[in-house]
């Protein structure tokens, strides 16, 4: 194992985070880590969550990288994949009470620059965390983002869609398992 030297930044302890590949670069975002404001919005949060850190898969270095736009506010259980050399993150759990997510965005790793393709405030989607996402179609076709399942409280499942199925969670109060599934076209942004 490689010695860090000394003033080199090193990753901090985290869970629940996301990471992707893009390129030699793995960035790793959100989760519950030290100095997380776990209130809704604040500045201390938006500070947390407007930083991503990557590791050089070549150089085996770690680096804080600053980001532009805005970050969302879903930071746990986040799903995410890649296309070339964006990432795009969905859902996730905000920290506090059942705030949860179903925004979609998108993060340009060239610019680090933060692009919401879908608010949270759409309520056709279930707010949740803890789902898988794929993309779908191959290069130079029209592509399709699917997020699967996941976990929401009762009270943010605002619409049950009869084709899929909602579990109540034993030992986790007013929550519900689903294998909802989405899929967001990438072309026309629906």
């Amino acid at each position: 194992m490689a010695r860090i030297a000394e003033g080199q930044y090193q990753l901090r302890w985290r869970s629940e985070h996301t990471t992707a590949v893009v390129g030699e670069v793995l960035y790793c975002w959100g989760g519950n880590q030290e100095g997380l404001d776990w209130s809704h919005d604040s500045p201390t949060k938006r500070q947390c969550t407007s930083t991503i850190d990557a590791f050089n898969l070549l150089s085996g270095v770690w680096s804080s990288q600053p980001t532009r736009g805005t970050p969302p506010l879903g930071i746990t259980g986040v799903s995410c994949t890649t296309i070339n050399n964006n990432i795009y993150y969905f859902g996730g759990y905000c920290g506090h009470d059942f705030c949860y997510h179903n925004s979609l965005n998108c993060l340009d790793t060239l610019t680090l620059q933060w692009k919401e393709l879908q608010s949270t405030n759409n309520n056709s989607v279930t707010k949740r965390a803890g789902s898988g996402m794929i993309v779908m179609g191959s290069e130079g076709e029209p592509q399709q983002l699917l997020v699967i399942g996941g976990e929401a409280p009762i009270s943010t499942t605002t619409q049950y869609h009869r084709q899929f199925e909602y579990y109540k969670m034993t030992g986790i109060n007013d929550h519900v398992r689903t294998n909802e599934q989405n899929i967001y076209n990438l072309s026309n942004g629906k």
